[in-house]
Protein backbone atom coordinates (compact mmCIF):
# COMPACT_ATOMS: atom_id res chain seq x y z
CA UNK A 1 0.00 0.00 0.00
CA UNK A 2 3.03 2.30 0.30
CA UNK A 3 4.22 1.83 -3.28
CA UNK A 4 2.57 5.07 -4.26
CA UNK A 5 1.53 8.04 -2.20
CA UNK A 6 -0.37 10.44 -4.46
CA UNK A 7 -3.79 12.05 -4.54
CA UNK A 8 -4.61 10.23 -7.78
CA UNK A 9 -5.15 6.78 -6.30
CA UNK A 10 -8.55 5.54 -7.49
CA UNK A 11 -10.76 2.92 -5.89
CA UNK A 12 -9.84 0.48 -8.67
CA UNK A 13 -6.13 1.03 -8.11
CA UNK A 14 -6.57 0.42 -4.38
CA UNK A 15 -8.51 -2.75 -5.19
CA UNK A 16 -5.69 -3.97 -7.47
CA UNK A 17 -3.10 -3.41 -4.75
CA UNK A 18 -5.23 -5.24 -2.21
CA UNK A 19 -5.63 -8.18 -4.61
CA UNK A 20 -1.88 -8.31 -5.10
CA UNK A 21 -1.18 -8.18 -1.37
CA UNK A 22 -3.79 -10.85 -0.53
CA UNK A 23 -2.58 -13.09 -3.38
CA UNK A 24 1.00 -12.96 -2.14
CA UNK A 25 -0.12 -13.83 1.39
CA UNK A 26 -2.31 -16.70 0.13
CA UNK A 27 0.53 -18.11 -1.99
CA UNK A 28 2.97 -17.97 0.93
CA UNK A 29 0.52 -19.90 3.10
CA UNK A 30 -0.03 -22.42 0.30
CA UNK A 31 3.70 -22.97 -0.14
CA UNK A 32 4.09 -23.62 3.59
CA UNK A 33 1.21 -26.13 3.50
CA UNK A 34 2.60 -27.96 0.45
CA UNK A 35 6.02 -28.06 2.08
CA UNK A 36 4.54 -29.84 5.10
CA UNK A 37 2.72 -32.29 2.80
CA UNK A 38 5.96 -33.03 0.96
CA UNK A 39 7.59 -34.23 4.18
CA UNK A 40 4.83 -36.81 4.71
CA UNK A 41 5.07 -37.96 1.09
CA UNK A 42 8.81 -38.48 1.50
CA UNK A 43 8.07 -40.90 4.36
CA UNK A 44 5.89 -42.98 2.03
CA UNK A 45 2.80 -42.76 4.23
CA UNK A 46 0.45 -42.66 1.25
CA UNK A 47 -1.84 -40.17 2.94
CA UNK A 48 -4.44 -38.14 1.08
CA UNK A 49 -4.13 -34.41 1.54
CA UNK A 50 -6.86 -31.81 1.42
CA UNK A 51 -6.70 -29.46 -1.53
CA UNK A 52 -5.68 -25.88 -0.95
CA UNK A 53 -8.65 -23.71 0.00
CA UNK A 54 -9.61 -21.06 -2.50
CA UNK A 55 -8.48 -17.54 -1.76
CA UNK A 56 -11.34 -15.49 -0.28
CA UNK A 57 -12.46 -12.76 -2.66
CA UNK A 58 -11.21 -9.25 -1.98
CA UNK A 59 -13.97 -6.66 -1.44
CA UNK A 60 -14.76 -4.97 -4.74
CA UNK A 61 -14.17 -1.25 -5.47
CA UNK A 62 -17.79 -0.49 -4.61
CA UNK A 63 -16.85 -0.64 -0.92
CA UNK A 64 -14.11 1.93 -1.46
CA UNK A 65 -16.65 4.21 -3.14
CA UNK A 66 -18.95 3.69 -0.16
CA UNK A 67 -16.19 4.76 2.23
CA UNK A 68 -15.46 7.75 0.00
CA UNK A 69 -19.08 8.86 0.24
CA UNK A 70 -18.72 8.88 4.05
CA UNK A 71 -15.28 10.49 4.06
CA UNK A 72 -16.32 13.46 6.21
CA UNK A 73 -17.76 11.12 8.84
CA UNK A 74 -14.63 8.95 8.78
CA UNK A 75 -12.40 12.02 9.18
CA UNK A 76 -14.55 13.22 12.07
CA UNK A 77 -14.18 9.90 13.88
CA UNK A 78 -10.44 9.74 13.28
CA UNK A 79 -9.92 13.25 14.60
CA UNK A 80 -12.17 12.69 17.63
CA UNK A 81 -9.55 10.66 19.51
CA UNK A 82 -8.03 12.34 22.55
CA UNK A 83 -6.06 11.37 25.64
CA UNK A 84 -4.62 12.75 28.86
CA UNK A 85 -1.35 10.79 28.53
CA UNK A 86 0.31 10.94 25.11
CA UNK A 87 3.35 9.34 23.54
CA UNK A 88 5.17 10.81 20.54
CA UNK A 89 7.64 8.69 18.62
CA UNK A 90 9.43 9.05 15.28
CA UNK A 91 10.82 6.29 13.07
CA UNK A 92 12.46 5.86 9.67
CA UNK A 93 11.43 2.23 9.18
CA UNK A 94 8.17 3.04 7.38
CA UNK A 95 9.62 5.67 5.05
CA UNK A 96 12.28 3.23 3.88
CA UNK A 97 9.47 1.11 2.41
CA UNK A 98 8.35 3.91 0.10
CA UNK A 99 9.18 3.13 -3.53
CA UNK A 100 8.51 4.52 -6.98
CA UNK A 101 7.55 8.18 -7.23
CA UNK A 102 6.99 8.31 -3.47
CA UNK A 103 10.57 7.27 -2.67
CA UNK A 104 12.71 9.82 -0.82
CA UNK A 105 9.74 12.18 -0.37
CA UNK A 106 9.78 11.78 3.42
CA UNK A 107 12.41 10.86 5.99
CA UNK A 108 10.40 10.40 9.18
CA UNK A 109 7.05 9.03 10.32
CA UNK A 110 5.88 10.56 13.58
CA UNK A 111 2.99 9.07 15.55
CA UNK A 112 1.20 10.44 18.59
CA UNK A 113 -0.81 7.90 20.61
CA UNK A 114 -2.78 7.96 23.85
CA UNK A 115 -2.85 5.82 26.98
CA UNK A 116 -5.27 3.38 25.34
CA UNK A 117 -2.99 2.62 22.39
CA UNK A 118 -5.08 4.69 19.94
CA UNK A 119 -3.29 6.89 17.39
CA UNK A 120 -4.26 10.56 17.49
CA UNK A 121 -2.22 11.63 14.49
CA UNK A 122 0.42 10.24 12.14
CA UNK A 123 2.44 12.42 9.78
CA UNK A 124 5.23 12.05 7.22
CA UNK A 125 7.90 14.73 7.41
CA UNK A 126 11.27 15.52 5.88
CA UNK A 127 12.80 16.28 9.29
CA UNK A 128 12.12 16.25 13.00
CA UNK A 129 12.15 19.38 15.15
CA UNK A 130 10.65 22.33 13.27
CA UNK A 131 9.19 19.94 10.71
CA UNK A 132 6.71 18.81 13.38
CA UNK A 133 5.43 22.30 14.23
CA UNK A 134 2.38 22.05 11.89
CA UNK A 135 1.48 18.70 13.47
CA UNK A 136 1.74 20.16 16.98
CA UNK A 137 -0.34 23.19 15.98
CA UNK A 138 -3.03 20.95 14.49
CA UNK A 139 -3.15 18.75 17.57
CA UNK A 140 -3.50 21.73 19.91
CA UNK A 141 -6.22 23.16 17.67
CA UNK A 142 -8.11 19.84 17.79
CA UNK A 143 -8.17 19.89 21.60
CA UNK A 144 -9.12 23.58 21.66
CA UNK A 145 -12.02 23.31 19.20
CA UNK A 146 -13.37 20.16 20.88
CA UNK A 147 -13.25 21.78 24.32
CA UNK A 148 -11.25 18.84 25.70
CA UNK A 149 -8.83 19.36 28.58
CA UNK A 150 -5.18 19.39 27.40
CA UNK A 151 -3.08 16.30 28.10
CA UNK A 152 -1.15 16.21 31.35
CA UNK A 153 1.82 14.08 30.32
CA UNK A 154 3.70 13.28 27.11
CA UNK A 155 6.38 10.62 26.65
CA UNK A 156 8.94 11.21 23.90
CA UNK A 157 12.00 9.49 22.46
CA UNK A 158 14.18 12.63 22.60
CA UNK A 159 14.20 16.34 23.54
CA UNK A 160 12.56 15.62 26.89
CA UNK A 161 14.71 18.00 28.91
CA UNK A 162 17.23 20.80 28.54
CA UNK A 163 20.06 22.21 30.61
CA UNK A 164 18.87 25.74 29.80
CA UNK A 165 15.18 26.60 29.82
CA UNK A 166 12.37 24.26 28.84
CA UNK A 167 12.51 21.29 26.52
CA UNK A 168 12.06 21.60 22.75
CA UNK A 169 9.01 19.35 22.89
CA UNK A 170 7.32 21.54 25.49
CA UNK A 171 8.06 24.59 23.32
CA UNK A 172 6.30 22.91 20.37
CA UNK A 173 3.11 22.56 22.43
CA UNK A 174 3.24 26.08 23.87
CA UNK A 175 -0.53 26.27 24.44
CA UNK A 176 -0.34 23.38 26.90
CA UNK A 177 1.58 25.18 29.64
CA UNK A 178 0.86 22.42 32.20
CA UNK A 179 2.18 19.63 29.97
CA UNK A 180 4.88 17.47 31.58
CA UNK A 181 7.37 15.94 29.11
CA UNK A 182 9.22 12.76 30.06
CA UNK A 183 11.52 10.30 28.31
CA UNK A 184 9.88 7.04 27.27
CA UNK A 185 11.07 4.10 29.39
CA UNK A 186 12.12 1.98 26.39
CA UNK A 187 14.39 4.77 25.14
CA UNK A 188 15.71 5.26 28.68
CA UNK A 189 16.78 1.61 28.68
CA UNK A 190 18.38 2.01 25.25
CA UNK A 191 20.46 4.90 26.57
CA UNK A 192 21.92 2.65 29.25
CA UNK A 193 22.42 -0.09 26.65
CA UNK A 194 24.57 2.35 24.68
CA UNK A 195 27.14 2.13 27.49
CA UNK A 196 28.01 -1.53 26.88
CA UNK A 197 31.16 -2.55 25.04
CA UNK A 198 29.25 -4.91 22.72
CA UNK A 199 25.74 -6.36 22.56
CA UNK A 200 27.21 -9.80 21.87
CA UNK A 201 28.75 -9.87 25.36
CA UNK A 202 27.84 -12.89 27.50
CA UNK A 203 26.37 -10.67 30.22
CA UNK A 204 24.37 -8.37 27.93
CA UNK A 205 21.15 -10.39 28.28
CA UNK A 206 21.28 -10.63 32.10
CA UNK A 207 22.13 -6.91 32.29
CA UNK A 208 19.10 -5.89 30.22
CA UNK A 209 16.78 -8.18 32.21
CA UNK A 210 17.97 -6.71 35.50
CA UNK A 211 17.74 -3.21 34.02
CA UNK A 212 14.07 -3.87 33.26
CA UNK A 213 13.57 -5.23 36.78
CA UNK A 214 14.96 -1.97 38.19
CA UNK A 215 12.20 -0.03 36.43
CA UNK A 216 9.19 -2.36 36.36
CA UNK A 217 7.51 -4.58 38.92
CA UNK A 218 4.45 -6.84 38.81
CA UNK A 219 1.35 -5.56 40.56
CA UNK A 220 1.35 -7.27 43.97
CA UNK A 221 -2.43 -7.70 44.05
CA UNK A 222 -2.52 -9.33 40.61
CA UNK A 223 0.32 -11.68 41.55
CA UNK A 224 -1.45 -12.71 44.76
CA UNK A 225 -4.69 -13.48 42.91
CA UNK A 226 -2.78 -15.44 40.26
CA UNK A 227 -1.07 -17.54 42.95
CA UNK A 228 -4.45 -18.31 44.53
CA UNK A 229 -5.96 -19.27 41.18
CA UNK A 230 -2.94 -21.43 40.31
CA UNK A 231 -3.08 -23.19 43.67
CA UNK A 232 -6.79 -23.94 43.22
CA UNK A 233 -6.17 -25.29 39.70
CA UNK A 234 -3.33 -27.54 40.88
CA UNK A 235 -5.39 -28.89 43.77
CA UNK A 236 -8.54 -29.45 41.71
CA UNK A 237 -7.09 -30.89 38.49
CA UNK A 238 -3.87 -32.55 39.60
CA UNK A 239 -4.45 -33.25 43.31
CA UNK A 240 -1.31 -31.31 44.29
CA UNK A 241 -2.21 -30.35 47.85
CA UNK A 242 -0.06 -28.64 50.48
CA UNK A 243 2.23 -26.71 48.11
CA UNK A 244 4.08 -23.74 49.53
CA UNK A 245 3.85 -20.32 47.92
CA UNK A 246 7.37 -20.68 46.50
CA UNK A 247 6.49 -24.04 44.91
CA UNK A 248 3.34 -22.61 43.32
CA UNK A 249 5.31 -19.60 42.09
CA UNK A 250 7.85 -21.85 40.35
CA UNK A 251 5.02 -23.51 38.41
CA UNK A 252 3.91 -20.19 36.92
CA UNK A 253 5.67 -19.35 33.65
CA UNK A 254 6.62 -15.88 32.43
CA UNK A 255 3.96 -15.95 29.70
CA UNK A 256 1.30 -16.83 32.25
CA UNK A 257 2.22 -14.03 34.62
CA UNK A 258 2.43 -11.55 31.73
CA UNK A 259 -1.05 -12.61 30.59
CA UNK A 260 -2.78 -12.16 33.94
CA UNK A 261 -0.74 -9.51 35.80
CA UNK A 262 -0.18 -5.82 35.19
CA UNK A 263 3.22 -4.17 35.31
CA UNK A 264 3.90 -0.85 36.97
CA UNK A 265 6.94 1.30 37.58
CA UNK A 266 8.78 1.02 40.87
CA UNK A 267 8.87 4.79 41.38
CA UNK A 268 11.61 7.34 40.69
CA UNK A 269 13.35 7.07 44.07
CA UNK A 270 13.41 3.27 44.16
CA UNK A 271 14.48 3.05 40.51
CA UNK A 272 17.39 5.44 41.07
CA UNK A 273 18.72 3.32 43.94
CA UNK A 274 18.28 0.06 42.00
CA UNK A 275 19.92 1.45 38.85
CA UNK A 276 22.91 2.77 40.77
CA UNK A 277 23.38 -0.60 42.47
CA UNK A 278 23.05 -2.39 39.10
CA UNK A 279 25.66 -0.19 37.41
CA UNK A 280 28.08 -0.58 40.33
CA UNK A 281 27.66 -4.37 40.20
CA UNK A 282 28.27 -4.70 36.46
CA UNK A 283 31.05 -2.11 36.54
CA UNK A 284 33.02 -4.33 38.94
CA UNK A 285 34.60 -7.76 38.57
CA UNK A 286 31.11 -9.27 38.36
CA UNK A 287 30.64 -7.53 35.01
CA UNK A 288 33.50 -9.40 33.30
CA UNK A 289 32.98 -12.47 31.11
CA UNK A 290 35.08 -15.65 31.01
CA UNK A 291 37.59 -13.98 28.66
CA UNK A 292 38.08 -11.03 30.99
CA UNK A 293 36.17 -8.56 28.79
CA UNK A 294 34.06 -6.06 30.76
CA UNK A 295 30.43 -5.53 29.80
CA UNK A 296 30.30 -1.81 30.51
CA UNK A 297 32.48 0.97 29.17
CA UNK A 298 33.24 2.56 32.53
CA UNK A 299 33.76 6.12 31.28
CA UNK A 300 30.80 6.04 28.89
CA UNK A 301 28.36 4.55 31.40
CA UNK A 302 29.34 7.16 34.01
CA UNK A 303 28.70 9.93 31.48
CA UNK A 304 25.29 8.41 30.69
CA UNK A 305 24.42 8.26 34.39
CA UNK A 306 25.43 11.90 34.90
CA UNK A 307 23.16 12.95 32.03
Amino acid sequence: MLRSRTLGNSASQTYSKLCESHSESWMRSGIRYLGECEQFLALGTGRQFTDLPEMPPVPSPVYSHDVLSRLDEVKARVTSIFGSILKMDSTKKVTKKLAGTAADTAAWVTNVGNEHGLVLISVLTAAEGEGLLPMAAGLMERYRLAGVAPPQLMYVDRDCCSSFGGSKTAAMYNEWDQLVVRLDIWHLMRRFAAGVTTESHQLYGPFMRQLSACIFEWDAGDVRRLLEAKRSALEGKHGMVGLTEAEVSRLIGRKEIALHCRRRTCGAAATEVLLLDLLETFNSEKGVDTLGIPLLDSIHIQAIWQE
